[in-house]
């Protein structure tokens, strides 16, 4: 009897103190246990089996298997927390090429509909650069993005400034100033003048068209050091049009799984040389279809062209900045639950100077803890 008084005893004082707790009274043993500063931590692992019919090929880019067999792509480490009502903490973090991808502060509360992020970060440059590889529809990185801003992607520590303009459609402007570069974009050896900076820019408009169709709309600029000899010079510019339709009719299967979206963007290029001016323009275009929760697929078609600059003879020296390329690729992609996939990709290659490449791959993603939402 007196433990069962005891054990009444103790309940009543815990509920009596639940009340002044919730008034604003400290406790400490509610910061302790609280999850303030634990930010949420994700890992995603990524294994990919690959056949092409061809050993000699071009590069494919970032997270893409080497050669034929089986090959881990991708294990990132992520983490992300709110640090106050001023500001927000993002990392990523490559476990095979030991490389902090991105670490950013994301500011919270200034006026007049800005956001401030500084830190390294991957360019909001058309829909892709800015994205992970467990954010895409397809195994590989789109070949026009790889020639364009390198196998990870434009990236670089920098500063953002983003605006939410004030129109009944929603409508953001994006510039950033970044030191260093992948891609056609290379840092030069402490230019003081501020030659050598990055100046990614874009201007993104989305609009509900109904209640089942939805619009998206980006304009993109960016300039910085051109990679052929940046220490003379010579600079580089991409000019990018990027367009992105959903239809994802509302009460018809499963609300949100039966969709079709598609996405395309188009890039010209210029690069200056020593001796000489290249210009390519090239694009992709995704069509990707829900059937179902857990069933989804994708179309895919690339083209890359030379317009100007550089004898075809010298494929090696343009090898890393686009050969003439098309490209076609359909996946069909599994979804176990929201952790993991499995994905099925055959794509058909021809690139000039190569024979025609059949490539098949098999794709596991895994990932375990909680991981951010991703960009519409």
């Amino acid at each position: 009897m007196p433990r069962i008084l005891a054990g009444i005893l103790s309940s009543l004082l815990l509920l009596s103190a639940r009340p002044a707790q919730a008034q604003g009274e400290p406790s400490v043993g509610r910061e302790l246990l609280g999850n303030e500063m634990n930010p949420a931590l994700s890992i995603i692992l990524d294994t990919v089996g690959s056949y092409a019919s061809e050993a000699k090929r071009v590069p494919l880019g970032g997270h893409a298997p080497t050669a034929n067999g089986v090959a881990i792509t991708g294990a990132e480490l992520t983490a992300s927390a709110s640090v106050d009502t001023y500001f927000r903490f993002d990392a990523a973090f490559s476990m095979t090429d030991l490389e902090l991808e991105e670490i950013t502060f994301t500011t919270l509360a200034l006026p007049g509909n800005l956001q401030v992020r500084g830190g390294k970060f991957l360019a909001r440059l058309g829909r892709h650069n800015a994205t992970h590889a467990h954010a895409w529809r397809f195994v590989l990185h789109p070949l026009p993005s790889q020639y364009l801003f390198g196998a990870e992607g434009l990236g670089a520590p920098g500063l953002e400034v983003s605006w939410l303009a004030p129109l009944p459609w929603y409508t953001e402007l994006v510039g950033a100033v970044q030191v260093g570069g992948r891609g056609s974009f290379l840092e030069t050896e402490g230019d003081a003048s501020g030659k050598d900076l990055v100046t990614p820019l874009r201007l993104v408009q989305f609009f509900d068209l109904s209640d089942d169709w939805a619009l998206q709309v980006g304009l993109n600029a960016v300039q910085g050091p051109s990679a052929l000899a940046p220490g003379v010079g010579n600079r580089a510019y991409a000019y990018g049009f990027d367009l992105f339709v959903k239809w994802r009719p509302i009460g018809f299967g499963e609300t949100g799984y039966s969709f079709v979206a598609w996405t395309t963007e188009a890039w010209a290029r210029e690069l200056e040389a020593p001796l000489d001016r290249w210009r390519d323009v090239g694009g992709t275009s995704d069509l990707v279809v829900g059937l179902d929760k857990r069933w989804e697929t994708a179309l895919r078609g690339e083209l890359w062209r030379r317009v100007e600059g550089a004898d075809p003879t010298e494929a090696n020296q343009r090898a890393a900045f686009g050969l003439d390329t098309e490209r076609g690729s359909v996946a069909l992609t599994f979804l176990p639950s929201h952790f993991s996939r499995v994905r099925l990709q055959y794509t058909l290659e021809h690139v000039e100077g190569y024979a025609v490449n059949h490539l098949a791959l098999v794709q596991v993603e895994v990932s375990a803890g909680a991981h951010g939402a991703h960009t519409y």
